[in-house]
């Protein structure tokens, strides 16, 4: 796997890769429901173009010239008190490490 800069034409890949981690990871507490409605909100393919385009920020994908096996999200903020940063693995025993801390 190599790491490079995510482009709108992993948006797909990448969009399938946060709804099926996702899945895995919170239907048992949330409930598929529940994680759809989010995932759609939150990974909608309009949600990740324009984080490709937020300034100070850094989309990254782990690609192995087939697929995408991971991503990463960062953006910088003014506000010291939010630090952001969304990863997600393809699965292979991995699981989706999403997390926001104040």
């Amino acid at each position: 796997m190599f790491v490079r800069t995510a482009s709108e034409r992993d948006l797909v890949a990448i969009r399938a890769l946060l709804v099926e981690t996702w899945h895995a990871t919170y239907d048992a507490i949330y409930g598929a429901a529940k994680v759809t409605e989010i995932s759609d909100e939150w990974h909608s393919i309009a949600s990740l173009k324009a984080r490709l385009a937020r300034p100070n920020s850094e989309f990254l994908v782990a690609d192995d010239g087939k697929r995408v096996g991971g991503m990463a999200f960062a953006a910088a903020t003014t506000d010291q008190s939010v630090t952001r940063f969304i990863k997600a693995m393809a699965p292979n025993g991995a699981r989706t490490l999403p997390s926001v801390m104040k």
